[in-house]
């Protein structure tokens, strides 16, 4: 009877598997299955739920536990299509619930005034970014994701359109004039300088003209907060990525995670 390792190549080889999934996901699949083989060292056949379920709670966090619990169901529900073994034992695991944390809340009035006046103090095109992530709470991947042709600014209908949405789901961000008033400002002059590109330009771009990266905002970020003295003992910015900060509720300052 085969075990994990035996039959790793075929599952990945396979014209459907590959069919199916992107290159980088087949890499994280190969890793991940690759750790279970060390772990799973019987037959596949004899491998059940509390069997897997074991191997799972040894994940260091549950993000990492429910992503190679994705390899495992993708694995094995090729094993049952090919009659390799007669039961999916994934079908009755559950992907562990993740423990949400709330963004770092700017508590100090002068901490609220000096986040304004040192992204008030930024260059373009950080500042807009900035300013977008300040007054929306959109993470900083959706806003460096914008494109010119995702952004309506018609009287009454001021909306970005994220496409490219951390949970896949695609959104409007409704823009108005008491919440978003910075954004939408800085937006309109933005526009005017660049009415005559094609939709699908990038909003933000590098001044190599390539969409800027998430990296390039994070070290601008870090820069500003460093001379305002919005740093941590490390010199790492206090309200760094934890949350966009969005002027409304106030929950933190920085560009979140793409």
């Amino acid at each position: 009877m085969p075990t994990l390792t035996d039959i790793l190549d075929a599952f990945l080889g396979n014209h459907r598997t590959r069919a199916r999934l992107k290159p980088a996901t087949l890499r994280a699949y190969r890793k991940d299955l690759a750790a279970a083989a060390a772990a799973l060292l019987g037959p596949i056949e004899v491998i059940g739920a509390g069997d897997l379920a074991a191997y799972l709670d040894c994940a260091i966090a549950p993000s990492t536990a429910t992503r190679r619990l994705a390899a495992l169901r993708a694995f094995f529900a090729w094993a049952v299509r090919e009659g390799i073994c007669a039961v999916d034992p994934t079908a009755s695991l559950v992907a562990p619930r993740r423990t949400r944390h709330l963004p770092r809340p700017i508590r100090a009035d002068s901490d609220r005034a000096t986040v304004e006046r040192a992204i008030a103090g930024a260059p373009q095109p950080f500042r807009l970014a900035l300013t977008i992530l300040r007054e929306t709470g959109m993470r900083a991947g959706e806003v460096l994701a914008l494109n010119l042709g995702d952004v309506t600014l018609a009287p009454g209908r001021e909306a970005l359109h994220v496409r490219e949405a951390k949970n896949g789901t695609e959104r409007m961000v409704v823009l108005g004039p008491t919440a978003t008033a910075k954004s939408l400002r800085a937006l309109r002059a933005h526009f005017r300088k660049r009415r005559d590109e094609p939709s699908y330009a990038p909003l933000f771009r590098s001044n190599r003209g390539t969409r800027l990266s998430y990296d390039a905002l994070h070290y601008q970020w870090g820069r500003l907060c460093l001379a305002a003295g919005l740093v941590d003992e490390a010199n790492k910015p206090r309200y760094g990525t934890g949350g966009a900060g969005a002027a409304h509720g106030d929950s933190a300052a920085g560009p979140r995670p793409p």
